[in-house]
């Protein structure tokens, strides 16, 4: 069978590891994503308000004595406004969990105990405005209502809509107050006026929460995408010598945490310098391409990582894998290459391979190098029987 390697490479796109933690989310993934970051900051935003909202009523009637005349409104008002707090504090508690399971409902609860809140605070401005008997309480509730209104604006504003509609139901009542009970016309206007104001001061500042947000978000994906280029071999987009001596440590080390046998396979391209003094070094880089791109397509588990070890030779490093598993998967990866010729630019040619496979449970005594050296030297025996082999590291034979 013959395989054009450069229409490969009009197709070739880089080779992305199935355990690379580099992986791009989709789409949809991405979305959900950023969404829960603005829902976690409005939350930490909102978490002071749950508080003010508890006790600051009490802290306006108490002084004045309003609760002795009028103890239903005081203490009544009291109660469902610590309440709804203590529902919000129940829910910033389980937020972890509530919102990993089902954040639709998360942000439901979310705005319905922030609204119900803020009908509570526009009922008692409406009494206030409306009532004569509450002149004791007029003046500094009237200062809350205008403090509330610009807090909620705040903590609201990466949910412009939610923020504009809190305000809403906090400032419209002591509209229609104002028009329908006092006829204080002027006192209409100057809310409505304080009202149109902090509808443009959030619809700004939320165009400029979300500028900020877009260019973080940007800056974090281009230093993402830096950290993956800086584990990708350029010529074959495989991981390169760095990140496998990286992944390397970390799989011994867990290797020897959880006993799990750790099998290694060193890949070496036969006669590759006869190949590039022959066809030149372009044609070489494609068939180095090539043969990343046969072994990527047989070592397909999560967990197995591939790298360009050096020059032609590539490393195969296999977790939780036995050493009759390891061979078996260097036999077919030889198998392939030998099978299939290779095609570049109407030039056929066979390429084989080399391969050296060493295997063993890691231990805390030993140093990791050893499990590279076994596979180098079942490599290097491959090489020295004729190439175009397979042959595992034995200690009896080494």
């Amino acid at each position: 069978m013959r395989i054009d390697q450069s229409a490969v490479r009009r197709l070739r796109t880089p080779l992305n590891n199935k355990n690379t933690m580099s992986t791009v989310n989709t789409i949809d993934e991405q979305n959900q994503s950023i969404q829960k970051r603005i829902d976690m900051d409005m939350l930490s935003r909102s978490l002071p308000g749950i508080v003010i909202y508890a006790f600051l009523w009490p802290l306006i009637f108490l002084p004045t004595g309003f609760h002795e005349s009028a103890p239903m409104i005081s203490w009544g008002i009291s109660a469902v406004l610590a309440g709804l707090s203590l529902l919000r504090w129940l829910q910033a508690r389980n937020t972890e969990r509530w919102y990993r399971n089902s954040p639709k409902s998360w942000q439901i609860y979310f705005a319905i105990c922030s609204l119900l809140q803020a009908m509570v605070w526009g009922l008692l401005f409406y009494l206030v405005i409306a009532d004569d008997s509450m002149d004791d309480v007029r003046f500094m509730l009237v200062l809350a209502i205008g403090g509330l209104s610009s807090g909620a604006l705040s903590a609201l504003n990466p949910r412009v809509g939610l923020a504009i509609s809190n305000i809403s139901l906090i400032l419209v009542p002591g509209v229609i107050a104002s028009l329908m009970v006092n006829l204080d016309y002027s006192l209409a206007v100057l809310i409505t006026i304080y009202f149109a104001y902090l509808i443009m001061l959030g619809m700004r500042s939320h165009k400029e929460y979300m500028r900020a947000f877009r260019i973080e978000i940007q800056l974090d994906a281009q230093r993402k995408e830096l950290e993956r280029l800086n584990k990708i071999d350029p010529l074959t987009l495989i991981y390169n010598r760095g990140h496998f001596n990286t992944t390397f440590d970390f799989q011994w080390n867990q290797g020897i945490r959880y006993k799990q046998e750790q099998s290694l396979l060193l890949v070496d391209a036969d006669h590759f310098k006869r190949i590039n003094d022959e066809h030149g070094h372009l044609f070489g880089d494609e068939c180095l391409v090539y043969i990343a791109n046969v072994i990527h397509q047989h070592a397909k588990r999560k967990t197995d990582v591939i790298a360009r070890f050096g020059g032609e030779e590539f490393a195969v490093l296999l977790s939780d894998t036995k050493i009759d598993e390891a061979v078996k998967l260097a036999e077919d990866i030889r198998g392939a290459l030998e099978n299939n010729a290779f095609v570049f630019e109407g030039i056929e040619i066979s390429v084989t391979v080399s391969i050296g496979v060493a295997s063993m449970v890691p231990e805390s005594s030993l140093n990791s190098n050893v499990l590279i050296d076994n596979a180098d030297k079942a490599l290097y025996q491959a090489k020295d029987s004729g190439r175009n082999r397979v042959i595992s590291f034995s200690a009896e034979t080494h």
